[in-house]
């Protein structure tokens, strides 16, 4: 069995292959490539299936109304696209899902999906517990967008990520900028800006909190 099609099961994922095989657990799907720089999906497109990212990675971009593309992730084999959403009454991606590199992806129907949902508690878990993890991203993520300026993003993703006044920012400056949809340069303007002005103290990714009360009103 292709070992992606267990990313869901908390209880099959640390098995071996002889134990898979003799659980006899099959899951109906399907397989199709994409070559770099092809478009998954489209934003708008009806999630017909379960796509399983097996090989490679994708990045996510949404198209506003006013024809502005926001970057929202980008992720890596595996992962699950859209998990939830095949279940959804008006079942449509909300981005497009272009390949960053060649990719694999594991498409399974809804039909599919459903019955190994009845037949495995664990897969059960797991489907249920990866979809909350997405519902609390995309929840922090809106918080971000709801922040007005660059330095205000910048305040509320530190506060959330401090511990005892110190913060990691857990990602490159260019990836941090294409995760709060602003440019490289303003960010680092920004984080150069509020070290200047005594409100936190940084370097190579990682600082503390000099004045949480300034801190607290950039936001």
């Amino acid at each position: 069995m292709n070992r992606e099609l267990l990313f869901f099961c908390s209880f099959c994922r640390d098995k071996s292959d002889e134990e898979i095989a003799e659980l006899q657990c099959i899951i109906e799907h399907s397989i199709k490539t994409y070559k770099r720089g092809e478009y998954i999906a489209y934003q708008g497109d009806v999630v017909s299936h379960l796509f399983m990212l097996s090989k490679g990675s994708v990045k996510t971009e949404m198209v506003a109304d006013s024809g502005m593309t926001i970057p929202i992730a980008t992720m890596s084999a595996p992962y699950p696209l859209a998990a939830a959403l095949i279940f959804a009454d008006d079942n449509r991606f909300p981005v497009d899902i272009i390949a960053i590199e060649d990719c694999e992806i594991i498409r399974i129907t809804k039909k599919s999906l459903e019955r190994q949902i009845a037949a495995c508690p664990g897969f059960l878990r797991g489907f249920l517990g990866f979809n909350a993890n997405r519902l609390q991203f995309l929840s922090e993520r809106l918080k971000i967008f709801a922040q007005k300026g660059i330095k205000a993003k910048v305040a509320y993703y530190i506060l959330q990520r401090a511990k005892q006044g110190h913060f990691e920012l857990g990602q490159s400056v260019a990836s941090l900028a294409s995760y709060f949809g602003v440019e490289r340069p303003s960010l680092s303007r920004a984080i150069s800006e509020m070290s200047r002005d005594g409100i936190i103290e940084y370097k190579d990714g990682a600082g503390r909190i000099v004045n949480a009360n300034k801190l607290k009103e950039l936001l």
